[in-house]
C-alpha cells in the first residue's frame, strides 16, 4: 500500500512538472491544494461585498427601468485588473472552469448572506450563430458553478436570444438600449411563471441588456427577479 502510494505520488509529480497547472491570475504554478486560482489571487480579487448592502450600485442602475428584488455583482472590473484577465481567459479561451470555479465562490456568499432566495437560475442567453461560433456560453458555466451552493434549478433553455445583435462595447447608453430592446423571447414560460428567478451574466455595464432580458422573464410571469453577475464595469 506504502508502495501505490508514492508510485501515485510520483506519477502526480511528474505530471506537474510536464503539465503544469497555472493561474490565470499570476501565472505562477498551481500548488497542491490550490484549484483554478492560487490563494494568493483568490485573496487579492477586487471583491464589491456587494450583496451585504440593502441597495447596492448594482441594484440602482435598474431604479426606474425594470422592478426587480436585487442585483449583486462580485468582482469590480477595471482595464487591466485581475477581473479583466479572468473574464477574458473564460469569454475567449474557452476557459469554462473559471467560471465555475468564480460561480461556486459567488454563490456560496449568496447562500451565506441569504439575500437571493431564488428558484431558478437563468444564465443570459447567447444567440445559436454566436454560440455556435464560440463554442460555449460562458454564463452556463457561471450557472452551474452557483448552482452548487445555491442549489436551485439552471434552465438554459427557457429564454432565447432571437436576434444577434451587435456588440454593445462601444455604444451610448441609449444606443445599447434601442439594440437590445426586443431581442429575448421566453420559449418556456412555463417554467419561469410563479418562480423566484435569477438571472446571470458576466459583467455588468448599462445593465441595458439584463433589462430587457428581465423584461422579459417578468412578463413571462415570474413572482421575482434577481441579478447575479461576475463584475460590474
Amino acid at each position: 500500500m506504502l508502495i501505490q502510494k508514492y508510485y501515485f505520488s510520483w506519477i502526480d509529480d511528474l505530471g506537474a512538472v510536464l503539465f503544469p497547472r497555472i493561474c490565470p491570475c499570476c501565472g505562477n504554478s498551481l500548488l497542491k491544494g490550490e484549484d483554478i486560482l492560487c490563494l494568493h489571487c483568490i485573496y487579492r480579487l477586487p471583491y464589491t461585498k456587494y450583496h451585504q448592502l440593502k441597495f447596492s450600485p448594482v441594484s440602482q442602475k435598474f431604479w426606474g427601468r425594470l422592478p426587480i428584488n436585487g442585483a449583486f455583482s462580485y468582482l469590480f472590473f477595471r482595464k487591466g485588473n485581475a477581473t479583466q484577465a479572468l473574464l477574458h481567459n473564460l469569454k475567449y479561451r474557452n476557459r469554462q472552469d473559471i467560471g465555475e470555479k468564480l460561480g461556486m465562490m459567488f454563490g456560496k456568499e449568496l447562500a451565506d448572506s441569504g439575500c437571493c432566495p431564488a428558484e431558478l437560475i437563468i444564465p443570459l442567453p447567447l444567440h445559436v450563430s454566436k454560440q455556435r461560433m464560440r463554442g460555449y456560453n460562458q454564463c452556463d458555466s457561471i450557472a452551474r458553478g452557483m448552482h452548487q451552493y445555491l442549489g436551485c434549478e439552471v434552465s438554459i433553455e427557457s429564454v432565447q436570444r432571437q436576434v444577434a445583435n451587435a456588440t454593445q462595447t462601444k455604444k451610448t447608453r441609449m444606443d445599447r438600449w434601442t439594440n437590445v430592446e426586443t431581442i429575448f423571447n421566453v420559449a418556456e414560460p412555463e417554467k419561469i411563471a410563479g418562480k423566484s428567478v435569477l438571472l446571470i451574466d458576466d459583467v455588468v455595464t448599462t445593465g441595458a441588456t439584463l433589462e430587457a432580458c428581465g423584461r422579459s422573464i417578468l412578463e413571462a410571469g415570474a413572482r421575482s427577479l434577481y441579478v447575479a453577475t461576475l463584475a460590474t464595469a
